[in-house]
């Protein structure tokens, strides 16, 4: 039976079946991951030191500008004073330098990128939180494997569509679960080393199911996996893929790039073939493997994701602010225990009730 747990530290996780678990994974990696980071990523201390150096001096207000910018500067408003980003935290860059290679201006590229994309499609990015976006987790449209693949890298599942309508749930709240999905993942030293893939399992999908999908949106989300999402996406698996499907597909194929191009794999039904990349050991019997468990119960996993809101509400801090001047600086501290984020917004007291005391205030 499927139960959501504490560990030691008093953060949740999924217990899926004995020995199969899903959880926000904050810890560093094991020294075969540290060797495989310094080979694919250049992660060596000298490149770590002088990465983080760099990405601070690129967003790190000039020492010649007015008084007020530097003060602002103490409240982490970046080179772009728009750009509002915790640049002290190593933590939060390495985001950026482990999937551009510790070359801090592709880093910095990246950062920007990824904020102005927020500010280009506001209808499906602003305020993402993962309480507002239950439907695709609960229908499980959004899911992962409990399991990592034989590389260490995050299974993303994309299914559950056969039966999809609008009326359950919009491509836009599809979207915005994705991010929740992925950007906890982007959390995890783990996963920004190693990186995820995608199995997207087409069964049952129809060809007026796809008309709900326009253009623009499609290219939309081209342009924010391969631009400006923080991912190392590694593969995209397409699964039980209808004929027309393959139709659309060369429609949009001139807009994937080089690199892409590679990276996606369409298999129909024939599982032999999606096993060739990913390990049986990593996959359940519908997908051809013979991992010991059932599906993640898509209720479950939403109700874990509702645990991060405290993470989610830091994140949605950071990015460009039209108006600085009516921007009021968040307090933002780092907890060791009783939540599942590593730093939390402190929020003003309301009627008497008090917030969660925190336990390590950011040196800021």
């Amino acid at each position: 039976m499927q139960v959501k747990k504490y560990d030691e530290h008093e953060r949740p996780y999924l217990e899926i079946c004995e020995g199969y678990k899903i959880r926000i994974e904050y810890e560093e990696v094991t020294a075969e991951y540290k060797e495989k980071a310094e080979i694919e990523l250049r992660e060596t201390p000298e490149n770590v030191s002088k990465g983080l150096e760099e990405l601070r001096e690129l967003l790190m207000v000039d020492e010649n500008k007015s008084f007020i910018h530097k003060f602002l500067e103490y409240f982490y408003i970046a080179a772009d004073e728009h750009l509002f980003v915790p640049y002290e935290r190593d933590d939060f860059l390495l985001k950026y330098l482990r999937p551009t290679k510790f070359y801090a201006k592709s880093a910095y590229d990246l950062m920007n990128r990824y904020y102005k994309f927020k500010i280009k499609y506001p209808k499906y990015c602003d305020n993402v939180m993962p309480n507002t976006v239950k439907r695709p987790f609960e229908h499980n449209t959004v899911n992962f494997q409990p399991k990592r693949d034989q590389h260490g890298r995050r299974i993303l599942i994309l299914s559950g569509a056969k039966d999809w309508t609008p009326e359950k749930f919009s491509l836009n709240e599809l979207f915005r679960a994705i991010q929740v999905a992925l950007e906890l993942a982007m959390l995890e030293p783990m996963t920004q080393i190693n990186g995820c893939i995608v199995i997207f399992d087409m069964t049952g999908i129809t060809f007026s199911q796809l008309q709900y999908c326009s253009i623009p949106f499609a290219l939309m989300l081209l342009e924010w996996i391969q631009h400006c999402a923080p991912l190392r996406l590694k593969a995209f698996h397409v699964v039980h893929n209808p004929s027309f499907f393959n139709m659309i597909f060369k429609f949009l194929k001139p807009f994937l790039g080089h690199k892409m191009k590679n990276r996606i794999f369409f298999h129909r039904n024939n599982m032999k073939r999606l096993l060739k990349h990913v390990s049986p050991d990593c996959l359940r019997p519908n997908f051809g493997g013979h991992m010991p468990c059932e599906e993640v119960d898509g209720k479950l996993l939403s109700d874990l994701f509702d645990e991060c809101v405290e993470e989610f509400e830091v994140l949605n801090c950071y990015g460009y602010k039209e108006d600085k001047k009516s921007m009021k600086i968040p307090n933002i501290v780092q907890v060791t225990k009783g939540s599942t984020a590593k730093y939390v917004l402190v929020k003003d007291v309301i009627d008497g009730a008090e917030n969660k005391t925190p336990e390590i205030p950011l040196n800021l």
